[in-house]
């Protein structure tokens, strides 16, 4: 994205939530590593009991891409 500001909608069973998130790192190779992040999303919610743990893995899994939640 061009501002750098990159959304998800998550759903954990009947639970859903949108996140914002940014690029901490503002390189070339976000668009990239958001691709990546998102298609490997769904092995996070595979270990998760509940929606509200499937959020905080989920915001620390895009953590790990390079990526920091924002509060919108």
């Amino acid at each position: 994205m061009a501002d750098g500001t990159y959304i998800i909608d998550l759903a954990f069973g009947t639970w859903q939530n949108q996140i914002w998130l940014c690029d901490k790192e503002e390189a070339d190779s976000a668009d990239r590593r958001w691709t990546d992040a998102k298609q490997s999303l769904e092995e996070v919610g595979e270990h998760c009991a509940n929606s509200n743990e499937f959020f905080n893995e989920a915001v620390k899994h895009f953590e790990k891409f390079g990526f920091v939640r924002i509060q919108r």
